[in-house]
């Protein structure tokens, strides 16, 4: 399995500085491509670092191997950009605790959500062509997620599904990601899009609580290998709803 987190900030929240940061602390594959502004290069770790500290808040930066490895940055294409950052790894050497990432997050000014996830179940219940997910290999229980999600044939017979109909699945939105996760933190900024006490009112948590700086603290469900019990679904729809994702989706495209 490999384990996800996704962080989004306000435009011009963090630049190379906090990206170095996350390098020095987390990054545990060995890197073999680095791309800046769309240029990719072959990993030279003494050059790229020394790129990467003096990255700017309008910089897309990304270091990756050919397993599937990654530490990505950029501002968003949504119609009001954010800065996204997303590190995904494998298991056996990421799974930040809980402490870590609110350390991370809790000292930026305009930090609004962070997402802690299954990456294959988050990959394969966001992505709409069959022909993505064509030579990769997914645990059965994670493929059989998207079994019922409804499709139409593209013209090379190929599913195009519709994700709307998948818990799971991350959507980007102006200002942030939507997801259910196993793990979510929330800021102030994103409080302009749904309020505090709604998300602290929700139900069907496993835990919801407040941190200090006003950092709201969500575990949906038990654990993060395990999306696709009827336990951990049941809570991901109810997340949807609570928060009204189609809503969300359409006020800030």
């Amino acid at each position: 399995m490999k384990v996800g987190l996704s962080i989004s900030f306000e435009e011009g929240a963090v630049n190379g500085s906090f990206f170095i940061d996350l390098f020095n602390k987390y990054v545990r594959f060995t890197p073999k491509a680095y791309t800046k502004k769309y240029s990719t290069k072959t990993w030279d770790e003494k050059k790229h670092l020394k790129e990467i500290a003096s990255a700017t808040t309008k910089d897309t930066i990304s270091i990756f191997d050919l397993e599937g490895n990654i530490l990505r940055s950029g501002l968003t294409g949504s119609d009001i950009p954010h800065r996204s950052v997303t590190i995904e790894q494998d298991e056996d050497f990421f799974m930040p605790l809980d402490y870590e990432i609110v350390q991370m997050i809790r000292p930026i000014k305009g930090f609004t959500a962070g997402y802690l996830y299954n990456q294959e179940y988050a990959y394969i219940q966001s992505t709409e062509s069959e022909t993505l997910l064509e030579e990769k290999h997914f645990p059965k229980e994670i493929l059989d997620s998207i079994k019922n999600t409804p499709f139409h044939l593209s013209v090379f017979d190929k599913k195009d599904y519709d994700t709307k109909f998948n818990p799971g699945r991350m959507i980007l939105i102006g200002n942030t990601w939507l997801m259910a996760s196993w793990k979510m933190w929330f800021g102030k900024p994103f409080f302009k899009l749904v309020p505090k006490d709604r998300l602290l009112s929700f139900p069907h948590a496993i835990e919801v609580k407040e941190l200090d700086n006003e950092i709201i603290y969500v575990q949906l469900y038990e654990k993060i290998n395990e999306p696709t019990t009827p336990d951990s679904v049941f809570r991901q729809w109810k997340w949807q709803e609570w928060l009204n994702f189609d809503d969300l989706i359409e006020r800030y495209p």
